[in-house]
């Protein structure tokens, strides 16, 4: 019997490439800051093949981009790292989707791809910027305070913090203005925190500032102009100069006695005013320019009749509901002698007895003058007779 012989059979078994490259998970995610410098690497996942030799991962290729390539480490396997080559801007693009493709050597190749997601972290790069550099409002004078007058608005690129907005006033102007309004930080809606007077002031010029909330804010200004709207709240004011102490009774028409002026300190049509006298005397307001008047004589004057006038000038405006005042101006008429003595009776008639005593009193007479002082004073003469008797004023005085 032939004896039992074992033999050692060693087999090889040859890769063929029918594994394809797979990462061991489908994206990676990488977070830059925007004002990271070129040049910049980040290390990606490498890629497994089942596969040896030359059908395992031989290569990689990223999907065409503007941003970022691709540097290749071949040693014992093939490494890749991802290379910054343009600065990012987190405002133009917040997040770049990118595709990394591993190949193996294989003939045909295989390959395998895994999604990288970059998120572009925010710097305040962005100050805050006016939706205007110049704002204009208006607002009435007496509103009610706590009127809302302009809402501001302001917008910020930058994200987060860096993209949050805060309103306020500018620190470089008057006390004053930031003492009569106010700003919500937030919203940016301009109130009144005290009554506006439209007499006092009728525009304000504020410098307004919108800041974000980074460590460091950046800031932007603008400019908000306020027009404070007229209230007819002011009555006329009338002021007379007098230029006689008294008017003579033949004083003719259009002598001037005073000269009036009004004013009204509120604006526009609540300002305009219209000025007569508004009782019945001879007298009347001549303008002289605007809201300057004359008051002057208009009609027959009668001391006899009236010694005084009191004159009563109104001053009215163009509001709605307009408003007046009126202010009172006394006149006083001086005499002229132009009246003459009057005798009580057209005829006296004296009895006298003869043989009176020399200095006898025969009668009394007397005249009135309606006229005053020396105008008024009376005094008495007897006239000659033109009889042929004996002159009277040889029997009597």
């Amino acid at each position: 019997n032939n004896p039992l012989k074992l033999y050692r059979i060693e087999i090889i078994i040859l890769d063929v490439n029918d594994n394809s490259p797979s990462f061991l998970s489908t994206s990676q995610i990488i977070n830059i800051t925007e004002n990271t410098a070129a040049g910049a690497r980040f290390p990606l996942q490498r890629a497994h093949d089942a596969d040896v030799g030359k059908n395992t991962v031989n290569s990689y290729k990223l999907s065409q981009n503007e941003h970022f390539s691709l540097v290749t480490h071949k040693g014992e396997s093939v490494t890749v790292e991802l290379q910054l080559q343009k600065v990012l801007d987190r405002e133009k693009q917040s997040v770049i989707r990118l595709t990394l493709t591993a190949i193996d050597g294989g003939t045909p190749a295989k390959s395998g791809t895994m999604v990288i997601m970059i998120n572009v972290l925010d710097i305040n790069d962005n100050a805050p910027v006016f939706s205007q550099t110049l704002y204009k409002a208006s607002v009435y004078e007496n509103a009610k305070i706590g009127t809302s007058i302009v809402t501001l608005n302001a917008t910020d690129l930058d994200t987060g913090p860096n993209g949050q907005i805060f309103y306020s006033f500018s620190r470089i102007d008057r006390v004053t203005e930031t003492d009569l309004f106010a700003i919500d930080e937030k919203t940016g809606t301009v109130t009144n925190k005290k009554n506006i007077d439209f007499e006092e002031n009728n525009a304000f010029e504020i410098r307004v500032q919108a800041s974000d909330g980074a460590v460091f804010p950046m800031t932007s200004h603008a400019k908000l102009l306020i027009e404070v709207l007229d209230v007819n709240d002011n009555t006329p004011e009338i002021s007379v100069t007098s230029l006689l102490n008294s008017v003579k009774e033949d004083a003719s028409i259009g002598t001037a006695i005073a000269l009036v002026s009004v004013l009204d300190k509120d604006g526009s049509k609540n300002a305009m005013l219209n000025c007569k006298v508004s009782n019945n005397v001879p007298f009347k307001l001549e303008l002289s320019y605007k809201n300057y008047y004359s008051l002057v004589v208009d009609g027959p004057l009668d001391r006899e009749s009236s010694a005084q006038y009191d004159i009563s000038i109104t001053a009215t405006d163009e509001g709605s509901p307009p408003l007046s005042s009126t202010s009172v101006i006394n006149v006083h008429v001086s005499d002229v002698n132009d009246n003459k003595p009057l005798f009580k009776e057209n005829i006296i008639n004296v009895y006298v007895k003869e043989n009176s005593p020399v200095g006898a009193v025969l009668k009394t007479v007397s005249a009135i003058d309606a006229d005053v002082d020396q105008n008024g004073q009376v005094s008495y003469s007897v006239l000659q007779s033109n009889s042929n008797s004996l002159p009277l004023s040889s029997m009597v005085n």
